[in-house]
């Protein structure tokens, strides 16, 4: 991954809960949209810009994957259904 990737991830548990999944259980929160601005491969961090909450995220590599064409057209369909 490099940075301007697109990315999909897991994200920490105050934004899911805020955005009305309140689970502890990693497998049952969606994977959100979001874009790479770094990764530290010695720590295995990505920094990830969420737009939704307009943050930037330090969240471990292992919930972190490169987006492919299925997830961008998904996120598309969300964005016309708001």
């Amino acid at each position: 991954m490099r940075a301007g990737d697109i990315v999909r991830f897991k994200p920490p548990y105050y934004i899911s809960s805020a955005d009305g999944v309140h689970s502890t259980n990693i497998e049952e929160v969606p994977w959100y949209i979001g874009l790479l601005v770094e990764y530290e491969k010695t720590y295995k961090i990505a920094v990830v810009y969420y737009p939704d909450h307009d943050k930037l995220l330090r969240i471990a590599s292992y919930h972190v994957e490169k987006a492919g064409i299925k997830d961008q057209l998904s996120s598309d369909n969300r964005a016309k259904n708001r």
